[in-house]
């Protein structure tokens, strides 16, 4: 047999760069959202119809984090397969080791800034609600069933508990699939993903709603993102199959406005973001695209570096800002200092040694 063809890299600091767009944006988003009324009187109605077109690409920088990091665990499992229990444990252990510092300095935080803004007394403030968000339990506060909000009036927390859930059930997936779906084709597993999905979408509407079942809808944008990763890596080209999901996304997100769910307008623009993203990542390859990428990176990848902290940290300042009115001159000039903290908050949090975690990471290898 010949030998299997598979792409050398290295750190794709392209990756980082468009983590760093995709904060910025929602960053940007929530300034505008808080601050509206300034951004109305200053600006021409032209002017504001272009921020706010912005400012509603929100939800689309939100799956674009989640693109990035489907498709970075796959570029990690394709160095390091999870093939027995310890490759297994190394995996969760760095993903816990990311992902947990930044979530407590953000709790944190959000309860300082409860606390002296003395609004304790707020539900989102409860300890039900801390224990809920420890948990990885909280879905945005505009789903009426939610077990828990964001803790602390920190809305952007919601997309944690998401990143949280694929991390953990990833690696059942990856077992499944490697176990009793080896021989079916794309097209048939990524059915029974979406039929599955279906399925939880209507138990949450009509029977009982369950958290895990909403974070299995940003699942499929995850998991696109990981079938991206494939294709890079091992130079396989999966053309139909993200043209089928470019179109089927670009249906939904134009008969949006007539889809009353949620869950089904996040999944196409999901759908759509990948198609866009794979298409991208095709029509460059072998282009020499390294003068581009340099100036992308020279704006954006430090940012990128510092993008999950910004993401976590932002808003706490921002609410303290509103409850006290303090003018938008002021929170932008706070904003450098701000990302310029987060990057090297971010890149010293990577090297705390979690005692807790190391423990954790240890007894797990002893169990399994």
């Amino acid at each position: 047999m010949g030998e299997i063809k598979r792409r050398e890299f290295g750190r794709l600091k392209i990756l980082d760069s468009i983590r760093g767009i995709a904060a910025l944006i929602v960053l940007y988003h929530h300034i505008f959202k808080l601050n509206k009324a300034v951004f109305k009187s200053y600006f021409s109605d032209i002017s504001f119809a272009i921020f706010d077109f912005i400012s509603e690409l929100n939800d689309e920088a939100v799956l674009l984090f989640f693109i990035i990091s489907g498709f970075s665990i796959g570029l990690s499992t394709l160095k390091r397969p999870l093939n027995d229990k310890s490759s297994v444990n190394g995996y969760l252990y760095r993903r816990f080791k990311r992902i947990l510092p930044i979530y407590w300095i953000a709790i944190l935080l959000s309860l300082i800034i409860g606390i002296s803004l003395n609004i304790l007394y707020m539900s989102d403030f409860s300890l039900r609600n801390l224990f809920g968000n420890l948990l990885f339990l909280q879905t945005t506060n505009a789903i009426p069933q939610s077990w828990v909000v964001p803790y602390g009036l920190n809305g952007p927390l919601w997309s944690l508990s998401y990143e949280m859930f694929f991390y953990l059930i990833f690696p059942l997936v990856y077992f499944i699939n490697k176990k009793f779906l080896k021989k079916l084709n794309l097209y048939k597993k990524y059915t029974i993903l979406i039929m599955v999905v279906l399925l939880g979408i209507v138990i949450n509407k009509v029977v009982i709603f369950v958290p895990y079942f909403l974070f299995l809808v940003g699942f499929v944008t995850w998991i696109l993102g990981y079938i991206c990763s494939y294709c890079f890596v091992m130079l396989k080209k999966k053309n139909l199959f993200f043209s089928l999901n470019l179109l089927v996304g670009l249906i939904l997100t134009i008969s949006s406005v007539k889809i009353p769910s949620d869950s089904i307008n996040l999944i196409g623009k999901g759908m759509l973001l990948n198609g866009l993203f794979y298409f991208t990542m095709i029509l460059t390859d072998g282009l020499n695209t390294q003068k581009i990428q340099k100036v992308i990176n020279g704006f954006f990848y430090k940012l990128g570096e510092g993008s999950y902290a910004i993401y976590a940290l932002h808003y706490p300042f921002l609410i303290y800002f509103q409850k006290n009115g303090v003018s938008l001159i002021y929170q932008l000039m706070f904003l450098p200092v701000f990302i310029v903290c987060c990057y090297y908050l971010e890149k010293q949090s990577t090297q705390w040694k979690l005692k807790f975690l190391e423990r954790k990471y240890f007894r797990l290898k002893k169990v399994f």
